[in-house]
């Protein structure tokens, strides 16, 4: 190697770290929408029974406890010991305690590919917030740092790919009981886990493998068809090849003044955008030939690569992936007050469209996960000969086993959410796992399982529907009180002032309005299921 190679390939390196770091850190590591336990009321009152430091004794060859230190109140945070330890081989761990205890154990999930910092602001956010409510806390990085190994290159190593897939929580999980049983002299009451994205996955993996480790799963979208939402993310990231983010504006303004009012309210948002009828072909304005004006029309070469987002992924003629519903090409205000569109970065990297996330994290999936061992070329990549390639990470990865009996069975409940205009993680994949788990479990899947499709929510928060929801405090009532939810009020926020509220219903049940009020709160709607829907 030369050392002009050897420089190219190290900036390479900073720079596919850089913005490996940048992409989780901005999209893939918030954990779920804001929110989380503003409704929580009641106080905690057991204390710790032994000192913060012993705590560091009880490291084994399992697990060791690298630093126990009680760190003071400051604000409304009250006093914690802060735990830091290691899982054999790679798996980083912290445990909170607050010395003044409600008796449950949270723990929130990750995103992306995981390795995220524990100083990452919000994950101190998250952590921050349990503990001012009296709760344990716990989170890991699934054994790797995302710095040196960004991407998904760690899962060149066959220890870090299975830590990652399942081992992490579920170790994670046991070790912080432990730790809590020695510092309160008694396990938790109830343990709950919260997750979005990554950490959705990671919620249905414990149900599905480990169901004894949590009472309770507050889900957001998950990629829980892991192969699946990467073979057709690049799908998608090849044909975003030929858009600008002007063609997106355009699409998404025909869009929604085609469907916006189906709901029978013209309110910036698609309720469910499967009753909206959209081709880009036959809908948007074609340019003429010899124009290209992206602000106004679409060439037929660019309409047809919308039309590929919104279509199936079909292998030999079977449907392996369903295509994108539309709704998350819509441009909101973001918390700077630039507007932009949910599809950026997922679909399109803003100016650039080979920057966009499906293409940047479906080309380290594919070089570093997809066939551990074997690179794989992510344009030559052919779904119709190798996907059977892709079979012995599906074992690891994929989160759809649908027989949930064991967690059924000890009382623990799922309370998940999704949003319909989430531009990442297919919906139409949360509703099928969810439909296969109603057909294996039957009638009864709502006695534990519950999903609210989020109109207008993009990915594990924001977009043109509500912004901040409180799952967590419904669940706990759920699993301890025996309240099943049958709606959730969410709130959209705009500089921290309340804007709009509006319910979640339990699918397939949608949001209603009754025809007199404001259409800016909840009280004024109801849920109903929509007529001519057989989903019971």
């Amino acid at each position: 190697m030369t050392r002009d190679t050897y420089h190219r390939q190290a900036l390479l390196l900073v720079v596919l770290t850089i913005a490996m770091t940048l992409a989780i850190g901005v999209t893939g590591s918030q954990a779920q929408y804001t929110g989380q336990l503003e409704q929580w009321k009641e106080p905690a009152s057991l204390r710790p029974k032994t000192t913060c430091s012993s705590l560091r004794s009880l490291t084994t060859y399992d697990f060791g406890i690298d630093t126990a230190t009680l760190v003071p109140a400051q604000g409304d945070r009250p006093e914690f010991c802060h735990v830091r330890g290691l899982i054999m081989p790679e798996i980083r761990f912290e445990v909170s305690l607050p010395t003044a205890w409600n008796g449950r154990f949270y723990m929130f999930g990750n995103g992306g590919f995981a390795g995220e910092s524990f100083t990452q602001p919000s994950r101190l956010n998250k952590r921050d917030n349990g503990v001012k409510h009296g709760f344990a806390v716990a989170a890991t990085n699934t054994g790797h740092d995302a710095v040196r190994e960004p991407g998904a290159s760690f899962a060149q190593t066959p220890q870090k790919l299975v830590d990652f897939a399942y081992r992490s929580v579920h170790m994670t999980a046991a070790t912080a009981k432990t730790i809590m049983r020695a510092y309160y002299q008694q396990p938790p009451n109830k343990s709950y886990f919260e997750g979005c994205s990554e950490g959705g996955r990671q919620g249905m993996i414990l149900a599905q493998r480990f169901p004894d480790d949590f009472d309770g799963l507050a889900l957001g979208s998950g990629v829980i068809d892991y192969t699946g939402n990467y073979v057709d993310g690049r799908k998608r990231a090849l044909a975003m090849e030929k858009v600008s983010l002007d063609n997106v504006k355009l699409v998404a303004d025909t869009l929604y003044g085609k469907c916006d009012a189906k709901d029978g309210l013209a309110d910036g948002l698609i309720d469910d955008p499967r009753a909206c009828a959209f081709n880009p072909v036959r809908d948007v304005p074609r340019c003429e030939a010899g124009q290209s004006n992206s602000k106004t029309c679409l060439t037929l070469e660019q309409a047809e690569a919308f039309q590929t987002i919104y279509s199936p992924l079909e292998v030999n003629g079977t449907e392996r992936y369903p295509g994108l519903p539309p709704a998350a090409e819509v441009f909101v205000p973001t918390a700077s007050g630039e507007m932009r569109s949910g599809w950026d970065p997922w679909q399109i990297g803003g100016a650039d469209p080979l920057k966009s996330n499906k293409r940047v994290w479906g080309e380290s999936f594919f070089k570093y996960m997809a066939t551990p061992g074997a690179e794989v070329d992510y344009k030559s990549f052919d779904p119709s000969r190798d996907l059977s390639k892709l079979e012995p990470l599906a074992e690891l990865m994929n989160a759809l086993d649908p027989d949930l009996t064991r967690f059924k069975a000890r009382g623990a409940k799922i309370l998940q959410s999704w949003g319909f205009a989430e531009p990442a993680l297919n919906p139409l994949m949360g509703l099928k796992y969810y439909e296969s788990v109603k057909k294996t479990m039957g009638p009864s899947t709502t006695d534990f399982y519950r999903m609210f499709m989020i109109p207008g929510g993009f990915h594990c928060g924001g977009g043109a529907g509500i912004t901040d929801v409180d799952t967590l405090t419904p669940l706990v009532n759920w699993v301890e009180r025996g309240v099943a939810p049958e709606r959730i009020v969410g709130q959209r926020k705009v500089g921290g002032k309340v804007v709009r509220t509006r319910p979640l219903c339990v699918y397939p049940a949608v949001e209603k309005y009754t025809g007199s009020g404001s259409i800016d709160e909840a009280a004024n709607f109801v849920c109903a299921v929509p007529t001519g829907n057989k989903t019971q």
